[in-house]
């Protein structure tokens, strides 16, 4: 089984929070757990409806194997060191695997939450080489630090770059971020990103991750919406019983 090393350095930490994303090449995740995750994905993908691409509730479906991903070493490692100590899966926010199919083009820059209220770090894993051709992320570094502007969008996610007109000067700025298969992409999620068309002759599935640190204000988490996958849930408040 290969592994990577779970510590970032010093400059990676400092990439992340500058830019708003990092990217871990591999292979830092067993290749027979992606191999199990990805036959899921691909599984239940199979059954969905002409048109669709996203498979949601990947935990609820099977939880031992996705636990084994998400709280996977290679993944919390990282985590902790962006995150702090203590650190969930949400449950509610990403949760799923996705295919980018041949001619596949969504290209429309957005982030995955309005505001920073809960903070959350976005990681996705490949199954498959997301290069330019297969329609890798694209990301607008430092857009993390862009005001938070505007209406949410409709589904309930975060804003939609081309929606205002303020930001307009940043949709230039855009940079593929190519990761093997076997990589991960963290990014803040309020970075603006999109995924890039697919003009490839194969489908490139991957999974998508949310994770945020432990809430320590909140005095009864929601165990139906986050799971701990480092450290613990700490109470902080200062009504705690003394």
């Amino acid at each position: 089984m290969l592994t990577e090393p779970t510590a970032l350095t010093e400059q990676q930490v400092r990439h992340f929070r500058d830019l708003g994303y990092l990217r871990l090449p591999g292979p830092g995740l067993p290749r027979d757990l992606l191999s199990d995750v990805a036959e899921v994905v691909r599984a239940r993908a199979a059954r969905l409806p002409a048109g669709q691409s996203k498979v949601y509730r990947l935990y609820q479906h099977d939880r031992t194997l996705m636990h084994r991903l998400v709280s996977h070493p290679a993944l919390t490692g990282p985590l902790t060191m962006l995150l702090g100590p203590n650190v969930v899966y949400v449950l509610n926010r990403h949760n799923q695997g996705s295919l980018n199919a041949p001619g596949a083009q969504e290209s429309r820059l957005h982030r995955d939450i309005l505001q920073p209220t809960r903070g959350l770090l976005t990681a996705v894993v490949y199954f498959d080489d997301a290069t330019v051709e297969t329609g890798c992320t694209w990301i607008v570094p430092g857009s993390h630090r862009a005001p938070y502007v505007g209406v949410p969008q409709p589904d309930g996610g975060g804003t939609w770059m081309d929606e205002h007109p303020e930001l307009a000067d940043l949709a230039e700025q855009a940079v593929p971020v190519p990761v093997p298969t076997g990589g991960v992409l963290l990014f803040d999620g309020t970075a603006f990103h999109t995924v890039g068309a697919n003009s490839g002759g194969s489908t490139r599935t991957s999974v998508v991750l949310g994770y945020r640190a432990a809430d320590e204000l909140d005095a009864r988490p929601d165990p139906e919406r986050q799971v701990v996958v480092a450290g613990a849930h700490l109470y902080r408040g200062n009504d705690r019983p003394s």
